[in-house]
């Protein structure tokens, strides 16, 4: 899937390295990898990030304790993320994309959810709010939720 990447402001190494921490999340939450994670996240204990589970997570430990849930129940792979655009106002940036991938339950079947149904391939959004800190760019936000495909009220 080709990535196109829009971009409004920012310099050209802020741009890259936004570029860099979406990638980063993005190679971390293939593998659900905290450790990696940490490096890429804000460590602020009152961000807010809203799970595609439908719940919100306030900070950086409580999303790390929900991967380390799903790491042993959930096999996932590379969200390949498309359509991304990258608005870049001083220290902010704001992250929108589609992201595609796949999901499989591999933890105990009673244990599963209605959310945790296995999918061979679907699309994701994802909304994520990034601030400079020390000079590296860090998610301060991050909102994600399934595409639906199907048809738009009102063919909008």
């Amino acid at each position: 899937m080709s990535q196109t990447i829009v971009f409004d402001g920012g310099s050209d190494a802020d741009r890259a390295l936004v570029i860099e921490a979406l990638h980063g999340y993005i190679e971390a939450n293939a593998t659900y990898d905290w450790k990696k994670l940490a490096q890429t996240w804000s460590h602020d204990s009152t961000n807010v990030f809203f799970n595609m589970n439908g719940h919100t997570y306030v900070g950086l430990d409580q999303w790390t304790r929900l991967w380390q849930y799903y790491s042993q129940r959930v096999e996932t792979g590379v969200w390949e993320p498309y359509d991304v655009n990258v608005l870049i106002r001083g220290d902010m940036a704001l992250v929108t994309c589609h992201r595609k991938t796949q999901r499989r339950w591999k933890g105990r079947e009673e244990e599963r959810l209605a959310y945790d149904a296995d999918k061979a391939s679907f699309v994701s959004r994802s909304t994520m709010v990034m601030v400079k800190e020390s000079g590296a760019w860090k998610t301060r936000h991050g909102h994600f939720s399934e595409a639906s495909a199907g048809p738009r009220p009102g063919d909008v």
